[in-house]
């Protein structure tokens, strides 16, 4: 199976067109979208506010877009919005699930008859405004050592923005999800997380400090262990591999990969899932 990678593409209001054209340059099997849907630059006259903006958005330019794509290539697309992306317009995505695309969030899908894919688009907290796809990563570490988080901000809701400040001693954590998660994994399987690990070459911002999930981290080593994790695939962090020098690393056996993100460059990892052996590897970067 060739898979096309991308992820973050509200990088550039271009990105989608050019994600769906490599796709069919490349006639790929399947697109996976690790979050981060809907482009920071919109028509000003969508920009009344910033929801129905992106409600506009997802309505006027993103579904018809996937519809034209799917009338020429009967392919799988995966997705999810991310923590840049408002929750209550996820509505919107729903109605096409299992028909245009599957929604990837505390979900698993059948990848291929050997393979699932997994997926998960909450972040620890982050120094940004918007909070529906925030929550602290752990009890003991909410957010990444080091690094500055803002509690407060809005969340949509009932078609509004709220204000809300986030409790650091919620039990709602990153962690208590991926145990939930964790019951629905039987096979051998992909991960998808907008968040990467904490303290690999794919978590660093442009101080250097790593920002990711040490809750993602112990995710995958548990079941790198287990023998049936074959590779996790990020984003969120958009200049980590230009800081680091790399899209990828492993974390026991697991090929754990973030391609970054650009306004004016495309980024994007075609990958090829060998199912006999159960392995996954790059054939192709942009």
């Amino acid at each position: 199976m060739k898979i096309l990678y991308t992820t973050d593409i509200h990088a550039s209001p271009e990105h989608l067109s050019s994600m769906l054209r490599i796709s069919e340059d490349e006639a790929v099997d399947c697109i996976i979208v690790g979050g981060d849907l809907i482009p920071h630059n919109l028509p000003d006259e969508w920009k009344s506010d910033a929801l129905t903006a992106q409600e506009a958005y997802l309505k006027h330019i993103f579904i018809p877009s996937i519809m034209n794509f799917r009338e020429k290539r009967d392919i799988r697309i995966y997705l999810d919005m991310a923590n840049d992306d408002f929750v209550y317009n996820r509505y919107i995505l729903e109605a096409y699930t299992n028909d245009l695309f599957y929604l990837l969030h505390m979900n698993r899908h059948h990848l291929t008859d050997m393979v699932d894919i997994v997926g998960y688009m909450n972040v620890p907290l982050t120094p940004f405004s918007r909070k529906d796809w925030e929550k602290p990563d752990t009890s003991e570490f909410p957010f990444a050592p080091g690094t500055h988080a803002d509690l407060s901000g809005y969340r949509s809701s009932n078609g509004m923005l709220k204000r809300t400040v986030i409790d650091l001693k919620s039990t709602d954590t990153i962690e208590r999800d991926l145990y939930q998660l964790s019951e629905l994994i039987n096979n051998s399987f992909i991960f998808v997380s907008h968040t990467p690990p904490y303290n690999t070459p794919l978590d660093i911002i442009h101080n250097g400090l790593n920002v990711g999930s040490v809750s993602v981290r112990q995710f995958i080593e548990k079941w790198s262990r287990e023998g049936k994790l074959i590779a996790s695939f990020h984003g969120h962090i958009h200049e980590s591999p230009l800081r680091s020098g790399s899209i990828s690393t492993h974390i026991g056996n697991a090929l754990c990969i973030n391609p970054g993100q650009e306004s004016g460059l495309f980024r994007y990892v075609i990958l090829e899932l060998i199912d006999n052996s159960l392995s996954i590897k790059i054939i192709k970067t942009g």
